[in-house]
């Protein structure tokens, strides 16, 4: 049985117009059918035909007694294969390399974008549906420009120290998803240990301007599916946004200094649990269950000291 490439394109690449059989087609799928589509050169079809035909005498001569040689043989085509794609990867390698000096938007750039934003999640595609869920997840507000609110008289912003910079790039976690900038965590804190000081620069003009840039308000969003629910529900899916590594960086200096404020005596309230470090929604949970039971505690009737307890639950919806 024959069967003919459908590409004709892709079947020229492949170095032969000779219907192939369909066995042969089948031959190292990981190996030699992607990588020749790339990679192949008027040598490596040669040998590739060579470790077909080597292939099929090979299956021919089971059982007879020229099987031994015929699989040696075999052996010895793929082989040489192999090493022939293996050699040819690593020049177009080579090329790929040297093209950065002569474009460096071009093929390389293009490529090496590609590996560092990754994969897609699996979004609602219909534009309609898009447009229906960012609606819903993310009403709109008037669109006012804001102001950065004025510096008492006397006040002096604390320069940003390399003890803060080094905190916040210490809490970069290496392998999150990157932000639109496509920049990857790793390599922004490789840039903050070689030049501190251009970031603590960026930095302090921010903090003293009042300015956060917009580039770093860009979110690149994603629509998450909920497992078991109607996909055509705009409550069905969890927005993901990513920023840049670079922005926030600078909003984890802002949040150190603010806890250092709110968690100084005079600060927060004792009964606040969320967003501070070291409580968590269970350690709400402990305290209203150790109220009630002090509630009740105790003896109702001839003067008894225990005494009624309710507790009331809010749900935010945003």
């Amino acid at each position: 049985m024959l069967r003919f490439h459908p590409d004709p394109q892709k079947r020229w690449q492949r170095g032969s117009w000779l219907p192939l059989p369909v066995h042969a087609t089948r031959l190292w799928p990981s190996q030699v059918d992607d990588a020749v589509v790339a990679r192949c050169t008027g040598k490596i079809a040669d040998l590739r035909r060579s470790c077909l035909r080597a292939r099929r005498l090979a299956q021919r001569a089971r059982g007879r007694p020229n099987e031994g040689a015929c699989q040696v043989n075999y052996a010895s085509a793929r082989r040489l294969l192999r090493a022939a794609m293996k050699t040819s990867k690593r020049i177009c390698w080579n090329k790929l390399c040297d093209k950065v000096n002569e474009d460096v938007w071009g093929k390389p750039y293009e490529t090496v974008m590609s590996r560092l934003r990754g994969s897609r999640a699996n979004s609602p595609s219909p534009p309609t549906l898009v447009r229906r869920i960012v609606a819903a997840l993310f009403p709109r507000v008037p669109d006012e420009p804001a102001l950065p609110p004025p510096l008492q008289a006397g006040a002096i912003v604390p320069a940003v120290t390399m003890e803060e910079l080094r905190g916040a790039c210490r809490r970069i976690k290496d392998h999150t998803a990157p932000g639109p900038d496509g920049v990857p965590n790793s390599a922004i804190k490789i840039a903050i240990s070689k030049h501190p000081d251009i970031f603590l620069q960026v930095y302090m003009a921010c903090l003293r301007t009042g300015i956060f840039p917009a580039c770093w308000k860009r979110q690149r969003l994603v629509l998450l599916p909920m497992p078991g629910k109607p996909p055509e529900e705009t409550s069905s899916y969890r927005p993901l946004c990513m920023l840049d590594t670079v922005g926030k960086t600078l909003e984890r200096i802002i949040c150190d200094r603010f806890e250092a404020t709110t968690e100084s005596p005079g600060g927060i309230s004792n009964h606040q649990y969320r967003f501070r470090k070291g409580r968590s929604t269970i350690n709400a949970i402990e305290n209203v269950i150790a109220t009630a039971r002090d509630a009740i505690a105790g003896k109702r009737w001839n003067r008894g000291t225990k005494k009624y307890c309710a507790v009331v639950t809010l749900e935010e919806r945003v």
